[in-house]
């Protein structure tokens, strides 16, 4: 079922600031497969915020957090030559994996290299770059 929330742009206000929590089960698929995903960041509780290196396509990476009870995905692009960086998807689904929202809307965002998205284009950036 698709749900449209106005939280949408809270989710992203709080992955930008302070960053949000990775859900048990990929909290535990994080720590059991080190090679796939990357911490990038934590949550004010100290959770992690994962970078999925299986999903980095060129320029085009997944970050994955929690978003109240469930997770959520969100795509970025970078554009690593002018240090840009673009938001262009972000998915919520329940903690069964059920997708709740989507939003589509795409836009340039701040780069902050010390936030979760920047921290993680920084490591999309020197991969592409070997």
């Amino acid at each position: 079922m698709f749900y449209k929330i106005g939280g949408m742009v809270g989710a992203i206000a709080v992955l930008l600031s302070s960053g949000v929590a990775i859900a048990e089960d990929i909290g535990v698929a994080i720590t059991q497969d080190a090679e796939r995903y990357v911490t990038v960041g934590h949550d004010k509780l100290g959770n992690r915020i994962a970078l999925d290196k299986e999903t980095i396509r060129g320029t085009t990476y997944k970050l994955y957090g929690m978003y109240k009870d469930g997770i959520f995905e969100t795509t970025f692009h970078a554009s690593c030559q002018e240090s840009r960086l673009f938001l262009n998807h972000i998915a919520i689904y329940s903690s069964q994996g059920q997708l709740l929202q989507e939003d589509n809307k795409t836009g340039e965002i701040p780069f902050v290299a010390n936030s979760s998205p920047g921290k993680a284009m920084q490591i999309v950036c020197k991969q592409i770059s070997k």
